[in-house]
């Protein structure tokens, strides 16, 4: 299919005049900043229990408004620039700028455990790039596009789809705790939509905002029937999606394990795996599950 970009663009800018198209480059894309140095030694955060390598960059005319000291980056592979599937090896933090050398010192962090800042030190190299997202957008984009995509692909598989408000005005009733109502022969399922772990993609991140109504930032098990996981962070693809049934595992053999210390809330980061007999790799073989 041909594409008009003029009008594409038209289309994209209508309700904001006046931005051109770099705006909407360096709004919608990170920029990449070249890795100076690596060193790989390991230390502990004084005062903390938290673990750390460190990197430098360099300061120039295309990132000196961002290189800041407290400003923070993911590590992506020099692959992903080169065509190859975008992933997140390591998170980084700038910690120093020198203004006379301009080199910029930071740390390399993984927001886990020492073991899994030493698997990611194993993948990052000094061709990889510090990936900085340049006015806090990308999160949202990616939460947009991964919503859209389920939409279209439970659309496409015979489903009537409503998407549910962000918010709801306290005279007009209760918040809904979830992100779709798929229907389907006269049957009603609620789905909430989520993501990968980012520090680590082998496990789903099923958190919910901390309420008068929730006690811990897991999500309850009563509060959506599906769980529809992107699989974006370890695939690349913006369609490929991880479906559970929000059931116990004590309860129903396909379920999900609850949190240890409140037991009507999901674990928040169970294992996500298709085919190990709680992920499915599409709506409809969830939907039927009693």
């Amino acid at each position: 299919m041909e594409i008009d970009y003029k009008k594409l663009f038209e289309e994209l800018t209508s309700r904001y005049r006046g931005a051109d198209p770099q705006a909407l480059v360096q709004v919608l894309r990170p920029i990449l900043v070249p890795i100076h140095s690596l060193n790989k030694e390991i230390f502990k955060v004084p005062g903390q229990s938290h673990y750390r390598a460190s990197f430098s960059v360099a300061v120039d005319e295309t990132n000196h408004e961002l290189i800041v000291r407290g400003r923070t980056g993911k590590f992506v592979p020099r692959e992903y620039t080169e065509g190859g599937i975008w992933k997140e090896i390591a998170k980084g933090r700038i910690v120093d700028v020198n203004r006379e050398t301009d080199i910029a010192t930071g740390e390399v962090y993984t927001g886990g455990t020492k073991a899994q800042l030493e698997e990611a030190l194993q993948e990052l190299s000094e061709d990889d790039y510090l990936e900085i997202d340049q006015y806090g957008a990308a999160a949202k984009v990616l939460s947009g596009l991964v919503e859209y995509s389920f939409a279209r692909i439970a659309g496409e598989s015979g489903y009537k789809i409503q998407r549910m408000p962000e918010d709801m005005a306290r005279h007009l009733g209760t918040y809904y705790h979830y992100d779709f109502e798929l229907e389907r022969d006269g049957i009603v399922k609620r789905v909430e939509v989520k993501s990968l772990w980012g520090t680590n993609t082998k496990f789903a991140r099923l958190i919910h905002s901390k309420t008068k109504e929730y006690l811990t930032s897991s999500c309850k098990f009563e509060t959506q029937d599906i769980f529809a996981v992107s699989l974006f962070l370890r695939t690349g693809d913006i369609r490929d999606f991880a479906f559970a049934r929000s059931a116990p595992n004590d309860v129903k053999s396909y379920g999900l394990p609850r949190s240890s210390k409140y037991p009507e809330y999901v674990n928040q980061n169970p294992s996500c795996e298709i085919g190990d007999g709680t992920w499915f790799a599409s709506i409809d073989e969830v939907w039927d599950l009693d």
